[in-house]
């Protein structure tokens, strides 16, 4: 049994032992917060091609475009939302025990933010190409 076989092991184990993922109504937010997040990598992985221009990152409604730069700092976006998922399904699974509702609002954040992720990237790649 290789590395690899063995990590997918012990993290399927210790899944399976999630109290979070037996409770059916967090199942449900569980899988969309994760479900959010995969669209936005799926949106950068398949759409976002190399560009020769600077591309807006940031827009202020009083300045207008306020940063202009590299087509490759739109993957920020992607890294952010990665961070938010991960950070908040891991608070989520260590806070279940002792509050059900601080599990519940974490993973509705985690959704929410990837939901305005995927509004602003998908903007941001209409921009690009």
């Amino acid at each position: 049994m290789n590395i690899r076989e063995t990590l997918i092991e012990r993290t399927v184990a210790f899944l399976r032992h999630q109290r979070i993922l037996r409770d059916k109504f967090l199942r449900w937010f569980v899988f969309l917060a994760l479900g959010t997040f995969l669209i936005v990598a799926i949106l950068l992985l398949a759409r976002l091609r190399p560009t020769d221009f600077v591309v807006p990152l940031e827009y202020t409604s009083g300045i207008g475009l306020s940063r202009l730069s590299d087509w490759r700092l739109i993957y920020g976006y992607g890294i952010f939302s990665f961070v938010v998922t991960a950070g908040n399904l891991t608070l989520a699974i260590a806070s279940f025990e002792k509050s059900r509702i601080m599990s519940f609002f974490l993973l509705l954040g985690a959704i929410v933010i990837n939901i305005f992720t995927i509004i602003v990237t998908y903007t941001l790649l209409a921009q690009v190409g």
